[in-house]
């Protein structure tokens, strides 16, 4: 990983090509390098680094935990990232076999949604709040518009 980056998060997988895929094509990340066992994605001014376990230390603490079938690597861990367009991201992560976990919605002050990525992990894709349409100008002095909605006709 380059030292140059603000913020770098190392992630082992299992499946190398499918999740720099999928970060690739459905959160817009730029792919830096790629081979079988490791890849580099530019996030915003991070990086996201990928490592297979083959490819891994073997004196880290997590090597021989990792290595056992059903490890439950992604338990805990939610990556973040900001999209263009949440619909068309949540759209290509479906498509390129994500689990949908939240499809889209507002929330607080982002439009987001959840999928469930390679190995567990949970990719949040979000973007700012969508503005509400502003609502429709008021009717010009002199012109009276009569409501329609049976529920606006009844008297208190």
């Amino acid at each position: 990983m380059s030292a140059e980056t603000g913020l770098g998060l190392v992630v082992w997988t299992t499946d190398i090509p499918a999740l720099s895929n999928l970060l690739e094509q459905a959160a817009g990340l730029e792919v830096l390098q790629r081979h079988p066992g490791y890849a580099e994605l530019q996030a915003g001014t991070g990086r996201i680094v990928l490592h297979a376990d083959d490819d891994a230390f073997r004196g880290h603490p997590w090597f021989d935990a990792l290595r056992r079938d059903g490890a439950a690597r992604g338990i805990g861990a939610e990556i973040r990232l900001s999209v263009e367009n949440v619909d068309d991201a949540y759209a290509r992560a479906i498509k390129l076999g994500a689990q949908a976990v939240q499809q889209p919605s507002d929330v607080g002050d982002a439009y987001e949604c959840v999928v469930m990525v390679t190995d567990g992990f949970l990719l949040s894709l979000w973007e700012p709040a969508r503005p509400i349409a502003a609502a429709a100008p008021a009717q010009p002095a002199g012109k009276r518009s009569w409501p329609t909605r049976p529920s606006i006709l009844r008297r208190p």
